[in-house]
């Protein structure tokens, strides 16, 4: 039986660093697109909430600068911290949130040096869900909707 000696065949150092730049990359991107879906999911929720709150605060950028740092707390890691920005169109309330994933690494995959810019835009409208709602139903009740 051949002892095992602890050094690493011609074929083994050619697939570990491969296998080694694979998962550094597969986490790499994981963090990406987790930051973008989280960039999203923020914009988004604070789009409906600040259409909702229209008639409170006035201006949807002052909802989001008094409540952005509720919604994304401590979630990007690895980011930049998430700026959010809103515009009123009518009834519609539309939000940008930006951030930068900043990984000095990057370039030895051949990825970008400085990172990548995300941007999420997401926007909401201003529904009277209850009189929506009262609508279809008394439409339904008279028999104009099937």
């Amino acid at each position: 039986m051949r002892k095992f000696n602890g050094y690493m065949t011609v074929e083994a150092s050619f697939v570990v660093p491969i296998v080694v730049c694979a998962f550094i990359f597969i986490i790499y991107i994981s963090n990406y697109m987790y930051a973008r879906c989280i960039l999203a999911q923020d914009s988004y929720i604070l789009a409906f909430r600040a259409a909702n709150e229209l008639d409170e605060y006035g201006n949807p950028q002052a909802y989001i600068q008094e409540k952005s740092e509720l919604i994304f707390a401590k979630k990007y890691f690895g980011n930049r911290k998430p700026k959010f920005t809103a515009k009123q169109q009518g009834k519609t309330v539309v939000v940008t949130g930006e951030t930068e994933t900043k990984h000095s690494f990057g370039r030895y995959f051949g990825l970008p040096e400085n990172g990548w810019k995300l941007e999420a835009r997401e926007k909401a409208k201003d529904t009277e869900y209850a009189k929506h709602i009262r609508t279809i139903k008394r439409l339904k009740d008279i028999g104009l909707g099937e």
